[in-house]
Protein backbone atom coordinates (compact mmCIF):
# COMPACT_ATOMS: atom_id res chain seq x y z
CA UNK A 1 0.00 0.00 0.00
CA UNK A 2 1.21 3.38 -1.39
CA UNK A 3 1.57 6.54 1.84
CA UNK A 4 -0.54 9.46 0.82
CA UNK A 5 1.76 12.41 -0.41
CA UNK A 6 0.90 14.93 2.71
CA UNK A 7 1.70 12.32 5.53
CA UNK A 8 5.37 11.80 3.80
CA UNK A 9 5.76 15.72 3.61
CA UNK A 10 4.47 15.67 7.46
CA UNK A 11 7.22 12.73 8.31
CA UNK A 12 10.07 14.86 6.47
CA UNK A 13 9.04 17.83 8.04
CA UNK A 14 9.07 16.57 11.34
CA UNK A 15 12.34 14.91 10.81
CA UNK A 16 13.74 18.36 9.60
CA UNK A 17 12.22 20.24 12.51
CA UNK A 18 14.05 17.84 14.45
CA UNK A 19 17.27 17.92 12.84
CA UNK A 20 16.98 21.82 12.73
CA UNK A 21 16.49 22.03 16.21
CA UNK A 22 19.23 19.49 17.41
CA UNK A 23 21.46 21.99 15.36
CA UNK A 24 20.47 25.01 16.80
CA UNK A 25 20.68 23.68 20.63
CA UNK A 26 24.16 22.87 19.85
CA UNK A 27 25.25 25.88 18.36
CA UNK A 28 23.60 27.76 21.18
CA UNK A 29 25.58 25.37 23.74
CA UNK A 30 28.79 25.50 21.55
CA UNK A 31 28.73 29.26 22.17
CA UNK A 32 28.14 29.42 25.50
CA UNK A 33 31.32 26.74 25.98
CA UNK A 34 33.20 29.12 24.12
CA UNK A 35 31.95 32.43 25.64
CA UNK A 36 32.61 30.87 28.78
CA UNK A 37 36.32 29.91 28.25
CA UNK A 38 37.23 33.02 26.04
CA UNK A 39 35.95 34.75 29.57
CA UNK A 40 38.15 32.59 31.60
CA UNK A 41 41.34 33.20 29.64
CA UNK A 42 41.20 36.65 29.78
CA UNK A 43 40.92 36.47 33.36
CA UNK A 44 44.23 34.56 33.18
CA UNK A 45 45.81 36.79 30.68
CA UNK A 46 45.06 39.49 32.93
CA UNK A 47 46.08 38.04 35.92
CA UNK A 48 49.44 37.27 34.73
CA UNK A 49 49.51 40.82 33.49
CA UNK A 50 48.58 42.39 37.04
CA UNK A 51 51.17 39.85 38.70
CA UNK A 52 53.99 41.04 36.24
CA UNK A 53 52.89 44.88 36.88
CA UNK A 54 52.49 43.96 40.73
CA UNK A 55 48.45 44.94 40.19
CA UNK A 56 46.13 43.12 42.14
CA UNK A 57 43.19 41.56 40.51
CA UNK A 58 40.76 38.76 40.92
CA UNK A 59 41.43 35.15 41.57
CA UNK A 60 41.16 33.50 37.99
CA UNK A 61 41.02 29.93 39.11
CA UNK A 62 36.89 30.52 39.60
CA UNK A 63 37.00 31.30 36.14
CA UNK A 64 38.78 27.92 35.02
CA UNK A 65 36.34 25.99 37.33
CA UNK A 66 33.52 27.53 35.83
CA UNK A 67 34.74 27.37 32.38
CA UNK A 68 35.05 23.56 33.21
CA UNK A 69 32.11 23.07 34.67
CA UNK A 70 29.84 24.40 32.01
CA UNK A 71 32.23 23.17 29.19
CA UNK A 72 31.16 19.15 30.76
CA UNK A 73 27.04 20.36 31.53
CA UNK A 74 27.00 21.76 27.88
CA UNK A 75 28.57 18.38 26.89
CA UNK A 76 26.28 16.46 28.75
CA UNK A 77 23.36 18.91 27.42
CA UNK A 78 24.66 18.02 23.65
CA UNK A 79 24.55 14.46 24.45
CA UNK A 80 20.76 14.03 25.73
CA UNK A 81 19.58 16.45 23.58
CA UNK A 82 20.86 14.73 20.15
CA UNK A 83 19.59 11.26 22.31
CA UNK A 84 15.99 12.99 22.26
CA UNK A 85 16.03 13.76 19.20
CA UNK A 86 17.44 11.48 17.34
CA UNK A 87 16.17 11.17 13.91
CA UNK A 88 13.68 7.58 13.31
CA UNK A 89 14.48 5.12 11.04
CA UNK A 90 11.24 3.80 9.68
Amino acid sequence: MKIPKILQTKKSFKQELRRQIRLATTAAIGFTIAFSWREAIFELFQNVTSRILDITQNHYTTKIYTATLITIIGVLLIFLTSKILKEKKY
